[in-house]
């Protein structure tokens, strides 16, 4: 008897379905999970980038937290937005900074230095833990050395100061001096290497020793040639303090320009009103102007040096101004008698007031 062959058995209809269904499933859920990650990354990205720029802009009172009561040395601050080349450069400054071991700072250059210098070290001195010092000369720049030689006066007088972060201002009196020929195979006039070469020669003095320097270009004239001078030293100046690490281009040209981008007498200040910024003469500041740059300045070095953070009220020191130094009077800027040494202690604590600050100024001996 022969037996029937057995059927052979049939796999059920749409086996390979459960496993394609499961794989596309896992497939999808693992895309989502992907997805998910890249999504909180870029969010985590977006949170930290604000929050970058909100530091940035509370620590130089640009922004103030609602009900923040600390001390706050930067109150009245210019929300101008500041062009300032290298400030990533720029090593950390030393910590803690006290009383008795103050941040050293000089502020230095031609006329302008006259106003900047005690504003701005009036300024960081109310804090109590910034000692300010400056030395102007007026009519200098670093195209006349045979007038006034900065890198030689320089190099004389910082192994007494020691100062430890610079700021420079120059390039008004060096305006005059660009001139359209000669110019080298390329057709560049040859007086900007020249001048590139000054500004290199006393970034290698104001640098020595790993000070942190703060260039502050000339800001904008109102005799039109004399203008045209600065803008392009200006730019040369810019161009080499790019190439340096640990060196800052403050952008005073267009701290004091119009909308327009040219010279005014009058800017809008902290308030939005517009304030005199300018002297009569077309050059040289105002006390609001030289108070407008010293807080545009003094608001990167408390970014860097945290001077804020670290007052002591009550313990103001006063501003030294170098013997040989040329202070411009400026109108209305309230003056108290200034003593012909130091005193044998620290110096009396004043108050800072909320407005103009009142500026005490002391001729000190280097020798």
């Amino acid at each position: 008897m022969t037996h029937p062959s057995p059927s052979p058995r049939r796999r059920p209809t749409g086996g390979r379905r459960p496993r394609s269904r499961r794989f596309a499933l896992t497939t999808v859920a693992r895309l989502w999970r992907e997805y998910q990650r890249e999504l909180r990354l870029i969010g985590i990205g977006l949170v930290s980038a604000t929050l970058a720029v909100g530091v940035t802009f509370w620590a130089t009172d640009t922004w103030r937290i609602h009900g923040d009561a600390g001390p706050t040395l930067a109150a009245h601050a210019t929300t101008v937005p500041v062009t300032a080349h290298g400030v990533s450069s720029q090593p950390p400054c030393r910590s803690p900074l006290t009383s008795n071991a103050p941040l050293r700072l000089w502020i230095g250059g031609d006329s302008l230095a006259g106003s900047l210098g005690p504003s701005l070290g009036t300024l960081a001195g109310n804090s109590g833990v910034v000692q300010g010092t400056f030395d102007s000369r007026v009519s200098s720049g670093l195209s006349s050395p045979g007038f006034f030689n900065w890198p030689q006066h320089a190099t004389q007088q910082f192994p007494r100061l020691d100062p430890e972060v610079v700021v420079f201002i120059i390039g008004a009196n060096d305006g005059m001096v660009p001139q359209a020929q000669p110019t080298d195979a390329r057709g560049v006039p040859v007086w900007r290497a020249t001048y590139a070469q000054l500004v290199s020669q006393m970034l290698d003095v104001l640098t020595f020793g790993g000070r942190s320097v703060y260039w502050v270009g000339s800001p904008p004239l109102r005799d039109t040639q004399l203008d045209a001078g600065v803008k392009q030293i200006n730019d040369v100046a810019q161009q080499v303090v790019r190439q340096r690490r640990g060196v800052t281009y403050v952008d005073a040209y267009q701290l004091f320009s119009d909308s327009q981008g040219h010279y005014s007498a009058t800017l809008p200040g902290a308030s939005g009103r517009p304030e005199l910024v300018r002297t009569d003469d077309g050059v040289h500041f105002t006390p609001a102007g030289a108070d407008r740059l010293a807080r545009a300045i003094f608001g990167f070095l408390d970014l860097r040096c945290r001077i804020t953070a670290q007052a002591i009220p009550g313990a103001a020191k006063p501003v030294i101004e170098v013997p040989g130094a040329t202070q411009v009077p400026t109108q209305g800027r309230p003056s108290t008698p200034t003593p012909t040494r130091p005193p044998a202690t620290s110096p009396p604590a004043t108050a800072p007031p909320a407005t103009t600050t009142p500026q005490t100024i002391i001729h000190v001996p280097l020798t």
